[in-house]
């Protein structure tokens, strides 16, 4: 008799727990979705992140070298160019 009633009370509280804590649980899981798809929406902005790349690398394949030359000179005075190494591998002619 006392197996049972522990069982039901045992029963009890797990149900109580999981409807007090589900909302919780499910509102923290939105939100770090949220955080994940603001964070990356910029990278994967309609499913094409790596095809840029590929069609920028086509670009600078088929530059000559002279282009290509003025692409690095141009690509290095950017903003960004010096964290990406860019200012080491410009020729000086």
């Amino acid at each position: 008799m006392t197996t049972s009633v522990l069982k039901t009370i045992a029963i009890g509280v797990l149900i109580g727990a999981l409807a007090f804590f589900a909302p919780l649980i499910i509102i923290s899981f939105f939100i770090i979705g949220l955080i994940i798809r603001i964070s990356f929406r910029s990278r994967f902005a309609n499913g094409h992140y790596r095809m840029h790349h590929l069609a920028f690398a086509d670009k600078i394949r088929s530059m000559s070298e002279d282009e290509y030359s003025g692409f690095k000179t141009k690509l290095s005075s950017a903003h960004c160019g010096h964290h990406r190494g860019m200012n080491n591998n410009i020729k000086q002619s």
